[in-house]
């Protein structure tokens, strides 16, 4: 079936408009596209690809094209009980996730998503009250291996080791005269090297 000039620059627009990102518009253009050529299955195929892209936040933001009577036209469907719970989740309110998952999916028996979604928020859900701390039994740590009584860590003896004085004898301070300084440092250093 070929496809009169304006509907092939429409589904390329609308092939961009998923390239970018903008699902919600090239929805639109894939809906105009339809009401061209309402015999088209490839084009429902695209459309039902596109609409399983879109998260269900999207699919309330949804906007139908704007008309004169804008005051006059009724307010938007109230969210489904899956996207009520997608709300509800992403804002850490699992169990009332859950509560909306469980009519979701009694609607719709047949829909393994939905079911598999609210098998993962009941495991989110927090269990149903807080944990008896005091019954809890008490267990011991047990002894660290490598201790030995009376003696210091290793650690300890790295640090002590680090400020340790090279020298005991205490070393005469350097001349101000830079040349005798220069001197005085390169035998130092000499004498350390022995």
């Amino acid at each position: 079936m070929t496809m009169p000039e304006s509907a092939i620059e429409l589904e390329q627009r609308a092939e961009r408009a998923v390239r970018r990102g903008e699902l919600l518009v090239a929805l639109e253009l894939f809906e105009q596209l339809v009401t061209m050529l309402p015999d088209d299955d490839r084009l429902q195929r695209r459309i039902e690809s596109v609409r399983a892209l879109l998260q269900p936040s999207e699919m309330h933001e949804r906007r139908e094209p704007e008309t004169e009577d804008a005051d006059l036209e009724p307010p938007p469907a109230l969210l489904s009980d899956a996207e009520q719970g997608e709300l509800h989740a992403s804002a850490g309110r699992f169990a009332q996730a859950v509560i909306c998952y469980q009519r979701a999916a009694a609607a719709a028996p047949e829909n393994e998503l939905l079911r598999e979604r609210l098998e993962e928020l009941r495991e989110l859900s927090a269990p149903g009250g807080p944990a008896d701390l005091a019954s809890a039994e008490r267990i011991a740590a047990p002894a660290p291996r490598h201790a030995q009584p009376g003696s210091q860590s290793r650690s300890h003896k790295v640090a002590h080791a680090s400020f340790a004085p090279i020298d005991a004898r205490p070393t005469p301070p350097l001349p101000k005269d830079p040349v005798k300084m220069l001197e005085a440092l390169l035998d130092r250093v000499r004498a350390a090297r022995r």
